[in-house]
């Protein structure tokens, strides 16, 4: 048991050989492609949906580091090698950062619990304290990147022989293999990839380029990529570096006219769905779509999520037009009749109109005088008897209506008004003022309803 104690004090002493190198001074993680291809990326890599998004560096040398961030199809991506790749970053900065640490405080925790163990007089209590520490020690390298995971081995060894021996003391003439045949133990991922050079830097974002999907993406990729050259010229290999910028300069003329010519598609062909669409005709639209269509595949359609954006946009002016057109020949149809409401009501309606100062009057509890009311309210009752007898178009109906409960309600307000005054009654004040407040807000809402019905639809 002293044995096994000095073996762990001793792992937790002294660092090993992988933890004991200069941590790098960046973490790098790689996407490896299905191509064979592999992009730097400064950071984890984060996965949404069928995307892949990270930052890729575009120089090492210096701080702070300068990034461009990138995001590629999930469908390109290698990911078995991708994620073991992962996991030895992860077990690099785990080993250059905490490792040394956690792994001295386990190693002291396990060396308590064994020196106890020898003092425990009772032996089956012994051996199952033994073995617990045995478990502990066995599942310590999977939750630790399999961080010294020699030392680990060693000691279970040790532990094991242990065991064996207290196993005997208690009389268990027959042993448990899976002592020792518990799953072995994972192997410490590989070491991570020495940092990229310039030219490798160069060569990523050229492959990260070609297959990147947005187009604006592409170009900017591009123009990294002539930057790094521009910047680090001399210090790559002079006939490589001239063939990759003759080759990245024809790609990104290439992608810049492809740019601008969907550019110029698209600007011409929303002028003319605009001016199609103040004509009304949705055929004209439609010979558009298909002329879009033709310019497409004309220029190898490189694009589809821009024409996709583009034809949907025209399809909403053809909408947009057609709705319009019918909006014109209902109004067109219905015109002659809202003109002969309006012929029949505008009488009625300067009259309450002019009644509704008065009105506000009554609702503030401000007035009008007796006098003033009489005369008014003759004329809302015979204004009101020639609006009931008018028939009111179906769409404008039910306005009308509302407006004859307004008008109602307005001639009670000012009997009320009046039996308030003659009284001297505060709370016939008070219910004329209810009265009036209502008629009032009848009638604006339901006329602005009817107005609304009878205005001409836009561009009429």
């Amino acid at each position: 048991m002293h044995r096994l104690v000095g073996v762990l004090l001793l792992a937790a002493i002294f660092p090993s050989i992988a933890a004991a190198q200069a941590p790098p001074s960046r973490v790098l993680f790689r996407v490896f492609l299905s191509d064979g291809r592999v992009l730097s990326s400064y950071g984890e890599w984060a996965r949404l949906d069928d995307r892949v998004i990270f930052s890729m560096p575009t120089q090492l040398s210096r701080d702070p580091v300068e990034l461009h961030l990138v995001t590629i199809p999930a469908a390109r991506v290698d990911w078995p090698r991708t994620e073991q790749y992962a996991a030895s970053v992860r077990a690099a900065a785990y080993a250059a950062t905490r490792g040394d640490a956690d792994f001295a405080v386990f190693s002291s925790e396990v060396a308590k619990v064994l020196n106890d163990v020898a003092r425990i007089a009772d032996p089956p209590s012994r051996l199952k304290t033994a073995e617990r520490a045995r478990q502990k020690l066995a599942d310590w390298p999977a939750a630790h990147y399999s961080y010294r995971i020699r030392e680990v081995r060693d000691a279970l060894g040790v532990l094991d022989e242990v065991i064996a021996q207290l196993r005997v003391t208690v009389g268990m003439t027959s042993f448990d293999l899976s002592l020792s045949a518990n799953a072995p133990l994972a192997e410490p991922p590989p070491p991570p990839l020495p940092p990229p050079t310039d030219a490798e830097l160069v060569e990523q974002f050229v492959a990260a380029a070609s297959i990147a999907e947005s187009p604006v993406e592409r170009i900017g990729l591009l123009k990294t990529v002539m930057r790094l050259l521009d910047r680090a010229m001399a210090m790559m290999p002079g006939e490589w570096a001239s063939r990759m910028r003759r080759a990245v300069t024809g790609d990104l003329d290439r992608e810049q006219r492809t740019e601008q010519a969907y550019n110029d598609l698209r600007t011409r062909s929303l002028e003319e769905a605009n001016t199609l669409a103040a004509r009304g005709r949705a055929s004209d639209l439609e010979k558009l779509r298909d002329k879009v269509k033709e310019e497409d595949r004309r220029l190898g359609g490189q694009r589809p999520g821009d024409i996709a954006a583009l034809l949907e946009t025209i399809d909403l002016e053809a909408t947009t037009a057609i709705a319009a057109r019918e909006a014109r020949q209902v109004y067109e149809k219905r015109a002659p009749a809202y003109r002969k409401y309006r012929r029949s009501t505008n009488g009625a309606f300067k009259v309450f109109t002019d009644a509704a100062i008065a009105l506000e009057q009554v609702r503030s509890m401000t007035g009008p005088a007796v006098s003033v009311i009489g005369p008014l309210t003759k004329r809302l009752a015979s204004a009101s008897r020639g609006f009931q007898k008018v028939r009111a178009p179906e769409e404008l109906a039910s306005a009308h209506a509302i407006i004859g409960s307004a008008w109602e309600l307005a001639q009670n307000a000012f009997r009320l008004r009046v039996e308030a005054v003659s009284a001297n009654n505060i709370d016939a004040a008070q219910r004329a003022s209810s009265a009036a407040a209502g008629a009032l807000m009848l009638y604006q809402h339901a006329r602005t309803d009817q107005l609304s019905v009878m205005e001409p639809p836009p561009g009429k």
